[in-house]
């Protein structure tokens, strides 16, 4: 499994990668600290899992779904915010992608894995 965190946050992706490389040790996980480094990552290679952060300075994470999308991606993805607000769950549904809520933890990185159909909730 090939899965790219793209989040502003250095902890945030460290954090995610952790989890997941703790749970599933032979899977490779790439950062992205932005949209724009993240489509550069995704034009290269396919990716199988995305976790992506909704607020991120310029283009933020519901518009990175689209423009992945654009291009292709095939991978299963998944949103995380800490604004859980009935709009935002609305708007990531409406993208087909899965809502997780923030803060990123381990236990919300299982609950990102089981969204995305990796891993048992």
């Amino acid at each position: 499994m090939k899965v790219l965190v793209v989040d502003d946050s250095r902890v945030a992706r460290t954090i995610i990668r952790a989890v997941i490389l703790d749970k599933h040790p032979d899977w490779s996980v790439q950062e992205a600290a932005n949209a724009e480094d993240a489509l550069a990552l995704a034009s290269r290679e396919d990716f199988d899992i995305f976790s992506i952060d909704i607020n991120m300075p310029g283009v933020d994470g519901f518009t990175l779904v689209e423009q992945l999308r654009a291009r292709g991606a095939q991978g299963r993805m998944a949103l995380f915010s800490a604004n859980v607000q009935e709009p935002v769950r609305q708007r990531a549904a409406s993208l087909g992608v899965a809502f997780i809520a923030k803060p990123v933890t381990p236990i919300s990185v299982t609950a990102l894995l089981a969204a995305v159909g990796y891993e048992s909730p």
